[in-house]
């Protein structure tokens, strides 16, 4: 593959553009990248085709490499493309001879695109010195040959660093996860049947897993969690029910390359705490807790966090005005040229020394472990032609149940929702799309003549759909519909609302999934039925026609054999139990 991509050009500072879902030929691409001295762009085919287009044509990729099934949804700016599995004749002929990359520490190892406030995505550069200080001289993980990693997360989401590269520049073993979306139980079946020892689980999908079936996580050595703050009473049960385990919170932004600071959580959390902290800086990373003077703050005083060392990116690409902005020189280092990377993160020191987060300085959230420029969504629906205003929040209505919700000033009055989200899902990633949009006649402004994001009010539980509301009409229906409206929260669903239009997303998707099987076991129901049945009458005609598959056919006609057994035993014993209190004999 390298020699391949040496013959089309590639070569240190090169971008390729790495076009594929999770799978072996993935893998062997950004090998192939960077053993040829490039860098990786990874693009997400399930990202629209407006974005997608916008960050090929701003990496300036000069190949794409995908597979056959992805051929059409490449991005016309590609220059060339190569497809793993078409092409694989010709990229077999190519010498396996060895040979040096000429790539440097201060190479750009990927580009990986995250939110802009701007409206659209900014592309981080990190150096190839930046993934080597991720997992050389640390002391958060244990890394080396025995360690089996489950590759989960997408390519495009910077976890996948410490993921393939964990393993792979430590001769251990990355597991790639078959599926696009995790279940608790099939999470878990994959962690025992590969002997998976390190697995990073964003913050979210910890809690949902220790909520459906924490045994899944049994077999795990070292568990890393993270992606946004943790759920105090989520750690705690872990801690209980994963004796075995050691859970480490991992913190850090993009632009330091996936981890700054880490701390291991201690067996016995002490009684009244609050969060779980951050703790200190890893390995050739430093941090420093200032004022807006850049003055460091005191011991519990509260100030923004700037990071330097070796994990620094090298700045945003194409973007020299906000790298100047984000990237600032160093008062602090020994040596002129050194730079801090301001993160907009509110922190204090503890009195231990582990840092403990507090909140953010701007709008940028993080949900679901995905980092969201809130200024982006607000800025695409603004270019909708009959919005005047809009504000997105994150509320959390519900204890654990965090979502987008969008408010809009229309002057026409209420707008089509279904109209909304089709034109956001065209320009942004499906977890950028709220959850719910709440019409006012103008948003509400505070004495200063901005937007009181605290006076926004909740939105309304219910189904948006509800004035062409269809109720259920048979048992099955009801069933699934009730399952929906405990988890999303609603006062009434109809049969065709689409789950991901009424609140719905991945995670709470899992959930209900969850609870699907249990309300029938019996069923094969693969998560991705859910996806493909986004509604409750489409799911419930699936489910009255999937068949019983042979196992569960198996297993229901010996529990009803084992039942017919029992309740005989327990006529005779009746029978026995009468003949000898009337004096009689046994039958």
């Amino acid at each position: 593959m390298a020699h391949h991509l040496r013959s089309l050009g590639v070569g240190p500072e090169v971008r390729v553009g790495i076009f594929l879902e999770r799978s072996l030929e993935m893998v062997v691409g950004i090998l192939g990248v960077l053993k040829a001295g490039g860098a990786y762009v990874p693009l997400d085919p399930n990202d629209p085709a407006e974005r997608l287009g916008f960050m090929v044509e701003d990496s300036g990729v000069g190949v794409v490499l995908t597979r056959e099934v992805f051929r059409a949804a490449v991005p016309e700016a590609a220059a060339r493309v190569v497809r793993l599995d078409r092409d694989a004749q010709e990229i077999s002929c190519e010498s396996e001879q060895p040979f040096a990359s000429g790539a440097t520490l201060e190479d750009l190892a990927y580009v990986t695109y995250t939110s802009g406030s701007t409206g659209l995505p900014k592309g981080v550069e990190v150096r190839q010195r930046g993934v080597v200080r991720l997992l050389f001289g640390v002391s958060y993980a244990e890394f080396g040959p025995g360690e089996t990693f489950l590759q989960l997360a997408p390519v495009s989401f910077d976890a996948s660093t410490l993921e393939i590269w964990g393993a792979l520049l430590h001769g251990g073993k990355c597991v790639l996860y078959p599926e696009r979306v995790p279940t608790a139980v099939e999470l878990g079946e994959v962690i025992e049947a590969e002997g998976v020892t390190t697995l990073w689980l964003t913050a979210s999908l910890y809690n949902a897993v220790l909520d459906e079936h924490p045994e899944a996580l049994r077999g795990v050595r070292q568990l890393l969690i993270g992606g946004e703050a943790l759920s105090v009473s989520h750690v705690r049960r872990g801690l209980e029910l994963l004796p075995g385990t050691r859970i480490i919170n991992g913190y850090g932004p993009t632009e330091s390359t996936t981890f700054t600071c880490c701390y291991p959580i201690p067996r016995e959390l002490p009684e009244g705490v609050v969060s779980i902290p951050i703790g200190r800086p890893i390995g050739n990373t430093q941090t420093y807790i200032v004022d807006e003077g850049l003055r460091p703050v005191p011991l519990g005083v509260v100030g923004e966090l700037y990071i330097a060392g070796d994990g620094l990116a090298r700045g945003y690409l194409n973007r020299p005005d906000l790298t100047a902005a984000k990237f600032v020189p160093d008062p602090f280092a020994a040596e002129p040229g050194g730079r801090l990377y301001r993160t907009g993160d509110l922190v204090r020191y503890l009195a231990d020394g582990n840092i403990e987060f507090l909140g953010r300085k701007d709008h940028q959230v993080k949900l679901r472990g995905f980092r969201i420029e809130l200024g982006e969504i607000e800025s695409v629906l603004e270019r909708h032609p009959r919005v005047k205003d809009a504000v997105v929040i994150v509320r959390e209505d519900h204890p654990g149940d965090k979502r987008l919700v969008a408010y809009l000033a229309a002057p026409d009055g209420e707008l089509d929702t279904a109209e909304l989200r089709h034109h956001l899902k065209g320009k942004l990633p499906d977890y950028m799309v709220p959850s719910a949009f709440v019409f006012l006649g103008s948003l509400p402004l505070n004495p200063s003549g901005k937007v009181d994001r605290r006076a926004l009010p909740a939105p309304e539980a219910r189904s948006e759909t509800a004035e062409a509301l269809v109720p259920p009409r048979n048992e099955l229906e009801k069933e699934i519909a009730s399952i929906w409206r405990d988890v999303l929260h609603l006062e009434e669903v109809g049969v065709h609302d689409n789950f991901f239009d009424v609140g719905g997303h991945s995670l709470s998707l899992l959930q209900v999934h969850g609870r699907l099987r249990q309300t029938w076991p019996e069923r094969d129901l693969p998560i991705v039925a859910l996806f493909q049945h986004p509604t409750v009458a489409a799911l419930a005609a699936h489910l009255a026609a999937a068949p019983v598959p042979a196992r569960m056919r198996d297993a229901a006609a010996e529990a009803e054999k084992r039942q017919a057994g029992r309740e005989r035993l327990g006529r005779r014993r009746a029978i026995r139990s009468t003949s000898v209190g009337a004096g009689g004999t046994d039958a």
